[in-house]
């Protein structure tokens, strides 16, 4: 600042005069006052201001002000670097200056969008009060497990982008599964009911649908029944029409009749069905990303035919959702199938909650409606609960106790089939008349037929303890410890899954506890894993002598063979005969008269 007033040199400070203001000699004093050089580096501010403006002007920054000193000290330690140290200015890495852009737009404010005429109700975002992750972290770090803090943040915001995006009703940090080239960070979401409604009704409409109605209407007929044609049968074909070309060509007027070609009567298994979008094992919807900087992709429901091949095979996975997946089974679909079958069956293995958190009933928890809620379920398996709002919080020494009777599964088991629910292959019987139902009721109920077909399968029910879970080998299928038995107070109860190595889940000594998965995706087998072995070559023809390789027979064989089958000598005719046997008899009278 320039001020209006110079104080003389040689007069005393009483004696000082204010000075006409001169702007010519004010500002020659100013500058002179700049560039007076510092006794120690022998620079001025008059040239590091200027170098400071001119560099503000050529980059035309937002906000200088913000970064004023920023620009200033840039400034000051280029003057002051060696000028043979290029690397830091002119050399960027590619991977450094690409995560850099990507981290940059992670991190821009979100653009809401203007409501305009749709329903506020559809506007709801999922709520994500409930993925503090920097806080799960803390509890993970105790546990020993957790990802470093700023991709636990960046985890957060690509979450928060992720429910501005798609119709999610709610979100939840699943875990990471390790990859060949790159890892997968998974999220699981439930979708809004209107979003699952619209998946339903294509899932209705195709042919492999649901329902025993779908499966009758593509079992094949007598008529419809495909045949299988083998290369022999192309062989035979091809001789017949060459017969059947040739005497055509001739003058014939009946052309020989062909027989008719053998035809296959196999009857391919009924395909079942898969479970629709928010039942059983496609209750939920996974998103998964390889770079929490990019964007997120869904993952297709999963079908039972691939967790049926699925639990046959053990591929590692690579980080590419697009990679075929060449395996004995052939499995039918990519990485990102696998990916999807390989998270179902590990969260209907381990995902765990501390007994009594969630229990069956209404909604109100009132116990009059819980009890009408256990009698509409009593007639099959219960696939459904709720947060108990009466839940006390189990100690922390019976959370780390070795029985493990103070944690229950909350996902449903995966049958052999494929299915959470059973699906029977034969179709149900349509519902008789009014007049043919009155006269079924009067028929005795043990001289009704019953239906012959394979028996449901059926598994553990939802909330079974894991003191019930089988053992591998003699190894328990859980694990439990304390994370501190110095601190006991603050410490957190911690289960281990051995069956699915990675699989961990922690409990406070409140009512908060977390399932997480750091793993390669692949379960634990005591030996090596064995491929399963090709089936064995299907026997044209059946075993006998007449097709069986032998040994040729020798000379001495040969010749006892020909006198073997030599024609045998003609029989004697009937009156020589007699003549013969009479003699015979006179002879042997005479030799007894003799004695």
């Amino acid at each position: 600042m320039i001020y209006d007033y110079d104080i003389r040199e040689g007069e005393e400070e009483g004696e000082q005069e204010v000075a006409t203001l001169n702007p010519d000699k004010e500002y020659a004093h100013a500058k002179a006052f700049l560039q007076k050089a510092s006794s120690a580096t022998g620079e001025n501010l008059y040239d590091h201001l200027s170098d400071v403006l001119n560099k503000i002007l050529a980059e035309k920054p937002e906000n200088i002000i913000d970064f004023f000193e920023e620009y200033s000290r840039k400034v000051k330690e280029r003057r002051y670097r060696s000028a043979l140290d290029h690397l830091e200015d002119i050399y960027v890495p590619k991977q450094r200056y690409e995560l850099s852009t990507k981290t940059m737009a992670l991190f821009k404010p979100i653009k809401m969008e203007e409501p305009s005429t749709v329903d506020p109700g559809d506007l709801e975002l999922a709520d994500m009060s409930q993925n503090n992750m920097l806080l799960l972290l803390f509890y993970f770090e105790q546990a020993g497990l957790g990802i470093p803090r700023a991709q636990m943040f960046s985890l957060i915001v690509a979450m928060k982008k992720l429910i501005h995006s798609q119709p999610i009703a709610s979100i939840r940090f699943w875990g990471i599964i390790y990859g060949l080239y790159h890892n997968y960070y998974i999220v699981e979401t439930d979708l809004k009911e209107e979003e699952y409604m619209r998946r339903n009704e294509s899932f209705h409409a195709e042919p492999t649908g649901e329902g025993d109605e779908a499966v009758a209407e593509t079992a094949p007929t007598e008529v419809d029944i495909p045949h299988k044609i083998t290369g022999e049968d192309e062989i035979t074909m091809r001789l017949h029409q060459l017969a059947h070309e040739q005497q055509l060509g001739e003058d014939s007027k009946f052309p020989r009749v062909l027989p008719p070609l053998p035809l296959s009567l196999y009857e391919p298994d009924p395909k079942v069905p898969s479970e629709p979008s928010g039942v059983g094992v496609n209750s939920k919807v996974y998103y998964v990303t390889t770079d929490l900087t990019g964007t997120w992709e869904q993952l297709p429901d999963c079908t039972p035919e691939e967790i049926r091949i699925a639990r046959q095979i053990y591929k590692a996975f690579t980080g590419n959702l697009d990679q075929e997946i060449i395996t004995y089974p052939e499995f039918p679909g990519k990485e990102r199938n696998l990916l999807r079958v390989q998270i179902a069956r590990i969260s209907a293995g381990t995902h765990i909650s501390p007994l009594g958190y969630y229990t069956f009933g209404g909604e109100t928890g009132g116990e009059g409606e819980e009890e009408e809620g256990g009698d509409e379920e009593a007639e099959g398996p219960k696939t459904s609960y709720r947060v108990n709002p009466k839940y006390d919080p189990v100690p922390l020494k019976d959370l780390t106790d070795g029985s493990m009777s103070f944690w229950v599964h909350h996902v449903q088991y995966i049958l052999p089939q494929g299915r959470t629910s059973w699906w029977s292959p034969i179709p149900a019987p349509e519902e008789p008349d009014e007049a043919e139902a009155e006269d079924l009721a009067e028929e005795d109920e043990d001289e009704k037929p019953k239906m012959a077909g394979p028996e449901p399968e059926t598994g553990p029910p939802l909330l079974t303890p894991l003191s019930e879970d089988a053992q591998i080998e003699s190894i328990p299928a859980w694990s439990a410890r304390i994370s501190s038995s110095i601190i006991e107070e603050f410490a957190l109860g911690i289960v281990r899954s051995h069956l699915w190595p990675g699989a961990y889940c922690f409990a406070t000594q409140g009512k908060l506890f977390q399932n997480i998965y750091f793993g390669n995706g692949l379960k634990y087998i005591v030996t090596n894993f064995s491929p399963t072995p090709l089936p064995p070559i299907q026997q044209d023809y059946p075993q006998g002598p007449e097709i069986m390789e032998m040994f040729d027979p020798t000379g001495a064989e040969e010749e006892e063979w020909r006198i073997a089958h030599l024609p045998k000598p003609k029989p004697v005719g009937p009156e020589e005969g007699e003549e013969e046997e009479v003699e015979e008899e006179e002879e042997e009278d005479e030799d007894d008269d003799d004695d």
